[in-house]
């Protein structure tokens, strides 16, 4: 099962960034010191599907967006395996730029 709260780390070949991550009952929470992120998810046998928007909270030219915009919505795919989970996919706002998706559990 999916859920639980997780470390994020993410990359596209533009950059990469950390977050938090919390999944329950279908929902995506959770964001990093300048981004939120919100979504759903749902689970069938080992794949798990998502969109999630990542929308900037804070204007800090440290945490640079890893699209290039400061909002976008992502469509992904990938499994869990005991701690951790995987996950690829595109932004629609960038289709041809590839997105990477480690999650560690933090908690139940």
């Amino acid at each position: 099962m999916f859920k639980g709260l997780y470390k994020v780390e993410f990359k596209t070949p533009r950059r990469k960034a950390m977050g938090i991550l919390y999944a329950a009952d279908g929902k995506l929470r959770g964001g990093n010191s300048a981004f939120a992120y919100v979504g759903s998810y749902k689970e069938r046998g080992n794949t798990i599907t998502a969109v999630v928007s990542s929308m900037r909270h804070t204007d800090d030219p440290n945490y640079p967006p890893v699209f290039g915009f400061d909002r976008v919505t992502i469509d992904c795919q990938g499994s869990a395996n005991g701690e951790f989970a995987t996950f690829e996919g595109t932004a629609a706002e960038t289709p041809s730029l590839g997105f990477k998706a480690l999650l560690t559990r933090i908690s139940d």
